[in-house]
């Protein structure tokens, strides 16, 4: 097993040099524009025959044979040959290491959905009453004590679902993330925005102490699939400590 590994990186790293040099296309007399062509052609050829050796799969090939075979040659001046530019290197190397392609598409994947995975704490207040079951019911998210009036913020990006009275919280807001995750802010006393989307940390109501509540706080519930689960370890895990 060692010695494949070992042959096939060498394969590897003699197929990037190849494609590295043939790239540069040597100076052609006036005589011969033609000639100038040549070295694309083996360029092509030895992209794709390497690229099988490595890969084992001649379908890692075929997109390689499609780009190169819409490539069209610079002619050469009379001066000299031409030099294949560095974009026409690196997608040559690209070709020849897929690994490198999906690496880099991770990569681009992961920078455009970092932001959507933003979270913070709704209010700052000290925890007054934990997930769980309490006097034979379940109370399905955790109480945050604060301030009348003072501010609460959506925990992440999302857009708001409802915004309104409901039985038991008073006056309740609903946002839905990206990916279907649901949050709660139950007891308002104030809303800020009732509509429309918002970004992790705006404000969006205020803490009060309508409905079942003995207090001013903020009933804060985490939805997953639409069951409410303990808010505490699922914010743990994007950072958000309670």
């Amino acid at each position: 097993m060692t010695s494949r590994r070992s042959t096939l990186r060498r394969i590897r790293v003699a197929a990037r040099s190849a494609v590295r040099l043939a790239l540069h296309v040597r100076p052609a007399p006036p005589a011969a524009p033609h000639r100038a062509v040549a070295p694309a052609a083996v360029t092509f050829v030895a992209a794709v025959v390497g690229l099988v050796i490595v890969t084992g799969n001649a379908a890692e090939a075929r997109p390689l044979a499609t780009r190169s075979a819409s490539m069209t040659v610079p002619e050469p001046s009379t001066t000299g040959g031409t030099l294949a530019s560095a974009a026409d290197i690196a997608r040559a190397v690209n070709a020849v290491d897929p690994q490198q392609r999906r690496s880099e598409a991770r990569a681009s994947r992961s920078s455009t959905r970092d932001p959507l995975h933003r979270w913070v704490r709704p209010n700052y207040g000290p925890l007054s009453s934990p997930f769980g079951y309490r006097w034979g019911r379940l109370h399905a998210g955790i109480d945050l004590a604060g301030p009348y009036g003072s501010p609460i913020v959506a925990a992440t990006d999302g857009c708001i679902t409802y915004a309104g009275p409901e039985a038991g919280y008073g006056e309740v807001m609903k946002i839905t993330d990206w990916d279907g995750t649901e949050t709660w802010y139950g007891h308002m006393s104030a809303f800020v925005k009732t509509s429309g989307c918002v970004k992790a940390g705006q404000e969006i109501a205020r803490i009060g102490a309508a409905g079942d509540a003995t207090g001013a706080h903020l009933h804060f519930e985490v939805h997953v699939g639409g069951v409410p689960i303990n808010p505490i370890p699922f914010l743990a895990k994007r950072g958000v400590w309670i």
